[in-house]
């Protein structure tokens, strides 16, 4: 990085950029997690034959916990720092995403949407560790790299799950394409927590 306030997003030496690219993808991973059930609805409407008052349920349960979950993580992150409090996130999540990926009934549907609003709150931590890392000069660019690219995994999330989910085939290919967005973040929590 120069003294200018620019910055190289391709220098991976530079442990600042490093830690930016981490962070950003956790984030994302979180955005393709949390409104992952909304690109397989049709789906999943059709495996639990849900009516609409059940679907709209779902996706109110699914920001329900959202604005608590940011203040508790806000507090715990303030307690024991970003980089244990986004590894916790990033591999409960990961549970709490299989376990609505083998839900077997609206009701543990309903549960597990309820509990994966909590994810929402992975914005608090990686904006924090941003602001740790960078100076006042290139902190509002970073913590926008990471707000950007991070908010575009509910995008991503809706452009690639249906398709895993017909590639898996079959009626639990929704299923298989949420199981490996776990596997995914199992793998990213373990990275970043080694990385950041």
């Amino acid at each position: 990085m120069s003294h200018d306030g620019k910055m190289n997003l391709l220098n991976f030496a530079d442990p600042k950029i490093k830690m930016l690219h981490v962070t950003w993808f956790a984030f994302f991973l979180t955005f393709v997690v949390w409104f992952s059930h909304a690109p397989l609805l049709v789906f999943i409407k059709e495996a639990f034959d849900l009516s609409s008052a059940q679907i709209k349920a779902l996706m109110i349960l699914n920001v329900a916990l959202t604005i608590p979950a940011r203040i508790v993580i806000g507090i715990l992150v303030d307690k024991y720092g970003p980089r244990i409090i986004y590894s916790c996130l990033l591999i409960s999540s990961a549970f709490i995403c299989t376990g609505f990926a083998m839900a077997d009934s609206f009701e543990q549907l309903a549960l597990f949407r309820f509990l994966l609003g909590f994810v929402g709150a992975g914005f608090v931590i990686g904006i924090r560790l941003v602001g740790e890392w960078f100076p006042a000069k290139q902190v509002g660019i970073a913590e926008g790299i990471y707000g950007g690219w991070g908010n575009f995994g509910s995008a991503a999330g809706a452009m690639t799950l249906p398709t895993l989910a017909l590639m898996f085939g079959g009626d639990d290919g929704w299923r298989y394409a949420l199981g490996l967005t776990g596997i995914i973040r199992c793998l990213w929590c373990v990275f970043l927590y080694c990385c950041t």
